[in-house]
């Protein structure tokens, strides 16, 4: 069991972000020890940590209490639509980061044989 400042430390999001995550239903409010303090377990890190790789791909907080609500109500139709449309976003941005990438890299290659340009 961990308190919240090992939890903000651990997965590197800070207290009150955890808070609003509990605040809007995205993760379960945790037990409380003797004396007030959050405690939080294994189960409720490993789902902060999937809801942060879903925020870093740039999935919607909305969208993301969506996926949420879904897993809570065992709606696993919903939770597979969520997750495949948001991987076929994701792979998208992929396939155009890659295209300005060879680009980027293209003109690296054509600056690098220009007098002065692969210094």
């Amino acid at each position: 069991m961990y308190r919240i400042s090992e939890v903000s430390d651990q997965l590197g999001i800070s207290i009150p972000t955890i808070r609003y995550y509990e605040k809007i239903g995205l993760i379960d409010t945790p037990i409380k020890d003797r004396n007030g303090y959050r405690k939080y377990d294994e189960d409720i890190i490993q789902y902060l940590r999937f809801i942060i790789n879903l925020k870093e791909t740039d999935m919607s907080l909305e969208m993301i209490k969506k996926y949420v609500d879904a897993y809570k109500n065992k709606d696993h139709h919903t939770c597979f639509i969520i997750l495949k449309d948001h991987a076929e976003k994701m792979q998208l941005e992929i396939e155009k980061r890659q295209q300005i990438l060879g680009k980027v890299q293209y003109k690296i290659a054509h600056f690098s044989e220009l007098k002065g340009g692969g210094k």
